[in-house]
């Protein structure tokens, strides 16, 4: 079953963060505490592994864009595994990056 990755609180003031760079790209196998990404705090940029193995299914957050804490950052699951219903539940929720609230 595909999980969610959400948009880590790496520090306790974070409220939002940046994705400085991918080190996976969508149709990867990922395995536990491999790098996914760096991300961008108010304070450093870290590097955030995943805790989960499976294949990176989809993207929430591109590269220098920003997106609050909880977001969906990426989708792991099964390959070839349908996240139409993850995607779904995010529109549904309202959830948006700082990028999509300053363009409506």
């Amino acid at each position: 079953m595909a999980e969610i990755v959400r948009m880590p609180k790496l520090s306790d003031t974070m409220t939002d963060g940046v994705v400085a760079k991918w080190h996976k790209k969508v149709g990867d196998k990922i395995k536990s505490g491999e790098v996914l990404a760096d991300i961008e705090t108010d304070k450093a940029t870290m590097e955030f592994e995943s805790f989960q193995n499976g294949v990176l299914l989809y993207i929430g957050v591109q590269e220098g864009k920003g997106a609050p804490v909880d977001s969906i950052l990426a989708i792991l699951g099964k390959e070839g595994e349908d996240i139409s219903a993850l995607l779904a539940s995010k529109a549904d929720n309202g959830v948006e990056s700082k990028e999509e609230v300053r363009k409506s």
